[in-house]
């Protein structure tokens, strides 16, 4: 638990909105937890109320159609996925959620961040300054998708993300970009001799 406060308690120092009492009262008030990879978070079907920001680590959100695992998106450092199915209506989460390396996660639910951010608005600031960013990057990454090549998405990829093409298995990332592993392997090795 100390390796997760610690982490969280770094994370919440890069923002100047903060005054080092609130860091120390948040560090001990957000529920920030280490999870293992394979820990399954959201499971398709079943109603969740959480949201998740990555401190530490990588999720993959996918699901299943036909048997086959789709990966819809990967989420590494600074970055938020929201599951308020029942906050928003819906009765079940339509995808599924999980680690795929040990992560160190922030936990929130909206019913408990609204008492949160009465008593810390900075807090609500930066929480919505970083969605916000968010939603503007997935927009920006969808349209891109749409009109891109499997070659042009992989190498988006590689450029938006750079690092995270070793950090995820060749299949899921096969997935994530709309191509099997085979055409991706082909794409790769294409690029490798281009660049020779």
């Amino acid at each position: 638990m100390f390796q997760a406060k610690s982490e969280l308690n770094q994370f919440l120092q890069g923002f100047n909105l903060l005054s080092k009492q609130e860091i120390s009262e948040l560090t001990e008030l957000l529920d920030v937890q280490v999870m293992k990879s394979g820990n399954l978070l959201v499971k398709e079907g079943i109603e969740c109320n959480k949201c998740y920001f990555v401190l530490k680590g990588c999720l993959r959100q996918y699901q299943v159609l036909e048997g086959q695992e789709k990966t819809i998106e990967f989420y590494t450092e600074n970055q938020a996925v929201n599951y308020f199915t029942g906050f928003t209506g819906n009765s079940a989460a339509e995808n599924n959620l999980i680690c795929i390396e040990d992560s160190v996660l922030l936990i929130g639910s909206p019913a408990e961040d609204i008492e949160k951010y009465k008593k810390y608005p900075a807090l609500e600031q930066i929480t919505r300054s970083m969605l916000e960013k968010q939603l503007r990057s997935t927009q920006e990454n969808f349209a891109r998708f749409r009109i891109s090549s499997p070659e042009d998405r992989y190498l988006h990829f590689l450029e938006s993300r750079p690092g995270l093409a070793l950090r995820v298995p060749q299949h899921q990332l096969a997935s994530y970009l709309g191509v099997t592993p085979e055409s991706l392997s082909r794409i790769r090795s294409r690029i490798r001799k281009q660049s020779d």
